[in-house]
């Protein structure tokens, strides 16, 4: 007899139904567990925020690439503090073209 199977939905890899995750992407695929996965994504999300915006005050001229990370980062002034955009995507708003830009699209102190 075989084994229930489960499709994930995140990465499609095939699971045993009595697993809470998957073991390709980590997704919960019980309420409880798919709770746990956004709540802690969203805590990682509010934490890339709050050390944002440590470094930076809203005034401040960053430098951000408004694509993919190739050529020369271009200069924008933020407008606010970085902030979760709809539950999904960090984000600081900045004038200068595009609106808001996410935080994986701003050059980190590092870099410079």
């Amino acid at each position: 007899m075989r084994a229930p199977v489960k499709i994930c939905r995140r990465c499609f890899r095939i699971v045993y139904r009595a697993q809470a995750r998957c073991d390709g992407c980590g997704s919960g695929f019980t309420k409880r567990g798919r709770e746990k996965a956004v709540a802690e994504f969203r805590a990682a999300m509010q934490a890339d925020c709050d050390a944002f915006n440590q470094r930076h005050a809203v005034g401040d001229v960053i430098r951000v690439w408004t694509g993919p990370r190739e050529g020369e980062p271009v200069e924008r002034v933020t407008t606010s503090p970085a902030c979760i955009l709809g539950g999904h995507t960090a984000v600081v708003y900045a004038k200068g073209g595009g609106g808001c830009i996410a935080l994986s699209h701003v050059e980190s102190h590092e870099q410079i």
